[in-house]
């Protein structure tokens, strides 16, 4: 994903101010949903998308591939479901493991969307559950939807999710709008949706707890 660098800055709340001593000298920032929910100058390398942080104009995936056209151990809803390249063949070694553990069912019912399909999306969805043109990860060919054959109850409610919230970090994605942290990421729960970060920054994203808005926040130097 090519992207222009943009600066930005957040507001710390005076009586919530944690440090970070960097190698560099002492730098102050924090965590709480105030400062993580807002424009952040973002220097870790992983590119953050939300209302606040949105792509540039002319930011487009480097290298999509149709999922149809590829051999690949999921199902998908549809056949114009794309990813990025490396996206693509982590996702597919990951549920080649869940496999390998008798535990099939995963169905990808999303991935990439042009600007042009967020935008036509966002003009005819009557409620909050689609973003703004620009402000959707799923313009990035990083991130996918998945379901289960067995979903009859909700996603989260299957074994497939149970497997995925254990293991998709060791194949650098993370869940992307975890419940408990709407105030930070300004999305509402969303048990379905993963996002490709790499392995380094899954791991310290799991360790810590943290959305993917805390990590470009705490991480950036």
């Amino acid at each position: 994903m090519r992207r222009k660098k943009r600066r930005g800055a957040w507001g710390i709340p005076l009586l919530l101010i944690c440090v970070m001593m960097l190698t560099a000298g002492c730098q102050k920032t924090s965590a709480t949903p105030e400062a993580a929910s807002g424009k952040i100058n973002n220097t870790t390398g992983i590119l953050l998308v939300n209302a606040a942080n949105p792509l540039p104009e002319d930011a487009e995936p480097k290298d999509l591939v149709n999922l149809y056209e590829m051999k690949r151990h999921f199902l998908l809803a549809r056949s114009d479901i794309y990813l990025e390249r490396e996206a693509f063949e982590a996702a597919d070694r990951m549920f080649k493991q869940a496999e390998d553990e008798n535990l099939n069912g995963f169905i990808l019912t999303g991935g990439y969307r042009s600007r042009e399909k967020q935008q036509e999306l966002f003009e005819t969805r009557q409620d909050d559950t689609v973003q703004a043109p620009g402000c959707s990860e799923h313009e990035t060919g990083l991130a996918f939807d998945v379901t289960a054959r067995s979903n009859t109850e909700g996603f989260e409610t299957t074994p497939q999710f149970a497997w995925l919230s254990e293991h998709c970090w060791d194949y650098g994605f993370i869940l992307r709008y975890p419940q408990g942290k709407e105030a930070i990421t300004g999305i509402a729960y969303e048990p379905w949706h993963y996002r490709y970060v790499g392995t380094e920054a899954a791991a310290v994203i799991r360790k810590n707890s943290w959305t993917l808005e805390e990590y470009c926040l705490l991480e950036s130097k």
